[in-house]
């Protein structure tokens, strides 16, 4: 069973009481555009599928025809209007790619309904020379091509976005939603005092961009065909629509040397100019319940630390005197700095000072940014983190490595114990997935050389490591006290809730976690990513919760252009076929109408009458508006915006009280038809009592009840599902449940 606006819905039998070519014409383009939109597939491919499809429904439709106007002559019915117009039909039946049948008429098709916004090729000031061979001749000569990278047309991306039904409504009332937490870019103080979002209907946009390697880095032709991506998405979205990949937009690509080449204000340019239109004039909207401009702008460029600075303007070393975009500490400084230094910020007057300066070794700035001619924007205003690089790259791996050779060091632990444990830890459905790799005793020896984790891998490890190992570690060890106020940090860090209060904690702790490692690792000092984490709790203050502007889910955009590289092998015009098939894609996504849509799948299961589940009494107040003889459907799992759902997995349920956390275990899954299309999912728990906070594991301590009651998923406190695991500890019989973050 699948209630899923992944593919659209094809059944509305009106669509179907007449066969008439238009009607047939939607039906193929929409198969069509759902083809060209798979990186699997190459269009030479679907040419051939349609030709191949095309004939095998001529002839079946043919000889369907056949019989059937002969069943008409046999009973003297062949020259009835009716039976002509069922001619009809089975001629237009017979011919359903007619008008789509070449790559051109797909292509007029497409572009004539709007949903395929073509890219525009725009000229760099140099030239390449490549070889051609003449075909009469065979003589190789070197030709002399313009260097050109590929934008897409932000204008009408966004029109297309505004123009689906109730989208702006949408946007414009999860901006303007009153929320008592800070929980989105809305509610920090940038938006509140920002002149454009603090009076007019203007929607905030955010840019980000990295390089992509799109073959084999191990390869002969690693680094020649390295791409970068400009992507942006549109701020206003709820976060379950933010959280799909559909809703992360292509804005621009280009060979990472022609970036090196030409300068990164030479790509951005044309964006800027129409950057600098939608911030002015705006789009003008004539849809029901709105008339009048829309504006658009940047409020933060987003990125790796070193794809920032580039873009900004910052020293792309780390290794200078100044390596901080959010302030002028130099180096001998933030190796020793404990708290955040406000005298040191930088602003838009010293921004200008240090440009005059014009010497990166003083200032840490090499230019300008092109950026900085926007009305609404500058770059001493982007303090946005990349947390992903920053702490699940960064600072994790290297202080997991320190911690690890410590209680290695002081015989508390093995590499092969520890290996062995992370072999055989219970991960459940929720980290699977996401196992940690096994350490070699070369990684954790090398303090600069990388964990071979990835940053899913890595949070997974930082999070159970407590309940991994925490049975052979002292409480009062000092190295283990340090991964703890990591960990702590780390929750309040990843939070997609916070308190201003809870900032300023924040702040308190990392100040406390960074006095530890000095004192703990005096040889050793704090990296620039240590660094950075100081500004965290101001970042929070002044954009909401930092999550929102980390890398991973736009690196999980490259997966597709890898795919793409991978089944082509084009790479004459590389940058034009990466963007051409990304707009191919999202061409299906606007003409099926699953850009931006909310969406639900469902696994196999049972029918079943509510009263006759098992424990129905317990959870009939959960059930407040359905008939106890309502038919439910029970599935084996079932996966909403994105996350999935199923029996024994724990789920965060709400604060008591005295403001512990309340967790149930999902016994069963229950989806109950309504109104709307979608139907209602209950979540039948049964209620785990939490005993209180193991500081020793980091996690909470949870035993079992009797008490089964339902909850709908849109009620949790927290959509991620949890896992609660036994400890290695001995007569330990309590469970433990690590959390992913704080909820505040």
């Amino acid at each position: 069973l699948l209630y899923s606006t992944e593919e659209p819905e094809q059944d509305d039998e009106n669509e179907w009481d007449d066969l008439e070519q238009d009607s047939i014409t939607k039906r193929v383009a929409l198969f069509l555009a759902n083809l060209r939109s798979k990186p699997s597939q190459t269009f030479s491919t679907i040419n051939l599928v349609v030709r191949q499809t095309s004939s095998l429904i001529s002839d079946i439709v043919g000889r369907l025809q056949s019989k059937t106007m002969s069943l008409f002559q046999t009973f003297g019915h062949e020259h009835t209007p009716e039976v002509e117009e069922l001619k009809q039909e089975f001629t237009n039946a017979a011919e359903p790619f007619k008008g789509l049948e070449s790559d051109y008429k797909q292509m007029q098709y497409f572009a004539k309904s709007g949903t395929f916004i073509q890219p525009i090729e725009e000229l760099l000031p140099g030239v390449s020379f490549v070889q051609q061979t003449d075909s009469a001749t065979g003589i190789v000569k070197q030709v002399a091509v313009p260097d050109t990278f590929q934008r897409i047309p932000l204008k009408q991306i966004l029109l297309q976005v505004l123009n689906i039904p109730g989208m702006l409504e949408n946007m414009l009332s999860w901006q303007q939603k009153n929320r008592e937490a800070l929980q989105d870019v809305f509610d920090g103080e940038f938006c509140k005092t920002h002149p454009l979002f603090s009076k007019e209907i203007s929607i905030p946009l955010l840019l980000y961009n990295d390089d992509c390697e799109t073959v084999n880095p191990l390869g002969s032709k690693t680094l020649t065909h390295k791409l970068g991506f400009l992507y942006f998405i549109i701020k206003s979205l709820p976060p379950e629509l933010l959280s799909s990949l559909r809703s992360h937009f292509l804005l621009a690509v280009y060979k990472t040397d022609d970036a090196k080449t030409y300068g990164l204000d030479a790509l951005l340019s044309p964006i800027v100019e129409e950057l600098r239109s939608l911030e002015t004039d705006g789009i003008i909207l004539n849809i029901p319940n709105f008339q009048g401009a829309v504006k658009f702008a940047v409020v933060q460029v987003l990125g790796d630390n070193l794809g920032v600075n580039a873009i900004l303007g910052y020293s792309e070393s780390f290794s200078g005197n100044y390596v901080c975009r959010w302030c002028k500490a130099h180096r001998d400084v933030l190796r020793v700095q404990t708290s955040e230094d406000a005298t040191l910020l930088r602003d838009i007057h010293s921004h200008e000072a240090d440009l005059l300066i014009g010497n990166p070794t003083e200032t840490g700035l090499k230019r300008d940014c092109v950026l900085n001619s926007l009305m609404s924007y500058h770059v001493t205003q982007n303090v946005a983190p990349d947390i992903m690089h920053d702490i699940l790259e960064g600072v994790g791996p290297y202080e997991v490595k320190l911690v690890l050779n410590s209680l290695i060091e002081q015989k508390h632990l093995s590499l092969d114990k520890l290996n062995n444990r992370i072999i055989s830890f219970d991960y459940g459905f929720c980290d699977k997935s996401n196992k940690p790799s096994l350490i070699s005793k070369t990684d954790l020896r090398n303090l600069d050389k990388s964990m071979h984790q990835s940053a899913a891998q890595m949070w997974c490890l930082l999070r159970l490591l407590p309940t991994m190992i925490g049975d052979l570690i002292p409480v009062e060890n000092k190295e283990w006290q340090l991964l703890l106020l990591l960990l702590q940090c780390m929750e309040f860090i990843f939070s997609p809730s916070l308190t201003v209060p809870a900032t300023e904690f924040l702040r308190k702790i990392i100040e406390e976690h960074h006095c530890l490692f000095l004192q703990l690792f005096p040889h050793l000092h704090l990296r620039p990513k240590h660094h950075f984490m100081l500004h965290y709790p101001t970042a929070i203050q002044k954009l909401g919760p930092l999550m929102q502007f980390w890398s991973m889910r736009f690196e999980a955009k490259h997966g597709f252009f890898k795919r793409v590289s991978q089944v082509t092998c084009n790479f004459r015009n590389i940058c034009k076929t990466m963007a051409f098939r990304h707009q191919m894609m999202q061409c299906y996504d606007f003409l099926s109408g699953t850009v931006l849509s909310q969406n639900m799948e469902v696994g196999p299961g049972q029918s079943s009458f509510l009263a006759t589940l098992e424990g129905f009494k317990n959870i009939q107040s959960g059930l407040t508006g359905f008939p106890m003889f309502s038919e439910v459907f029970v599935p084996e799992w079932v996966k909403v915006d994105g996350t999935v759902y199923r029996p024994g997995m724990t789920v965060f349920l709400a604060y008591n009280e005295d403001g512990e956390p309340q967790f149930g275990l999902l016994q069963s899954i229950l989806l109950m038809e309504q109104t709307s299309k979608t139907p209602s999912v209950k979540l039948v728990v049964q209620k785990w009592e939490t005993i209180g906070f193991e500081r020793h594991f980091f996690a909470y301590c949870v035993t079992p009840t009797r008490i089964l009651f339902a909850v709908d998923v849109k009620e949790l406190i927290d959509h991620h599902p949890l896992h609660a695991v036994r400890s290695y500890r001995e007569d330990d019989h309590c469970l433990y449940i690590p959390l992913r973050y704080r909820i505040f």
